[in-house]
């Protein structure tokens, strides 16, 4: 694997969490390999488990009540400092930390993982790959005398704060468009939200985090950036071409927040 982007280490780094999904046909009785799974994942540096049902809550398009709701079976695997973690259910993994330094590092744990529930299931033989997406968090505070206009490209800035009443403006803007990821449409959607309630994560993304530092002060508007980049349709359940396009996936993501979304200030102060 060659990465085709930048790499510009950062010292204070703005991100906060990194995860890829890859959601394969269902496999209705994932619990009959668990065992053997969870044995794969304890020898490689995943010693924690923690196993039970969640509600997954459906809305259709426009909709501002839930059209679906289900409790499903998952079971999840982190390492000792609960930094890194592999949430199993019985159509995904997906791989998710708060430890973040190097993709390089992230992607060699992403094919060990989709490799180990794909073999361990026996679905690397019978089944089909849906999805892989790559989502990453970062947040902006800025420093003192700072706005967090400073940091992000001009397009995002929304509306002026003078509409507003003072301290009640909130952010939220979405660009949502197609790429395209080996060859087939991929989607990657942009967001940039604020909230003064402490949040450094979205919401749907709070509950199953690994651990984080929650450090935001009382009243401190953060500025999340949340960018999310998937590609769809039937694939062989193939690791490498899992690794293959999480790289593309990355990798576009990496030019688009340099070019697109962060100013080269902003850089310039996380080095």
């Amino acid at each position: 694997m060659q990465r085709k982007c930048r790499y510009e280490p950062l010292s204070a780094q703005p991100w906060i969490l990194a995860l890829c999904q890859v959601r394969f046909s269902a496999v209705r009785r994932m619990e009959r390999y668990i065992p053997g799974i969870q044995d794969a994942f304890r020898r490689t540096g995943f010693p924690i488990e923690r196993a039970g049902k969640v509600r997954q809550i459906t809305f259709g398009p426009g909709a501002t009540a839930p059209v679906e709701m289900v409790e499903r079976q998952r079971w999840e695997y982190r390492n000792r400092k609960e930094t890194w973690s592999v949430l199993v259910t019985e159509d995904s993994v997906i791989l998710q930390t708060t430890a973040y330094t190097r993709f390089e590092e992230f992607v060699d744990r992403l094919r060990f993982a989709v490799n180990t529930v794909l073999t361990g299931s026996e679905h690397d033989g019978f089944g089909v790959i849906h999805r892989v997406g790559l989502r990453y968090v970062d947040v902006v505070r800025p420093s003192a005398g700072k706005s967090f206009r400073s940091y992000l490209r001009r397009g995002l800035h929304g509306v002026p704060d003078e509409v507003f009443q003072p301290g009640r403006h909130l952010l939220h803007v979405e660009s949502r468009g197609e790429t395209v990821v080996g060859g087939d449409p991929a989607t990657m959607i942009v967001r940039i939200v604020q909230n003064d309630q402490g949040h450094s994560l979205p919401p749907d993304l709070t509950a199953a985090a690994p651990k984080y530092s929650r450090s935001a002060g009382p009243g401190e508007l953060l500025t999340l950036i949340d960018m999310d980049h998937y590609v769809e349709g039937t694939f062989d359940p193939d690791p490498e071409w899992v690794v293959a396009r999480a790289c593309e996936l990355h990798d576009h993501i990496v030019e688009t927040f340099h070019e697109h979304v962060v100013t080269r200030e902003a850089i310039e102060e996380w080095k």
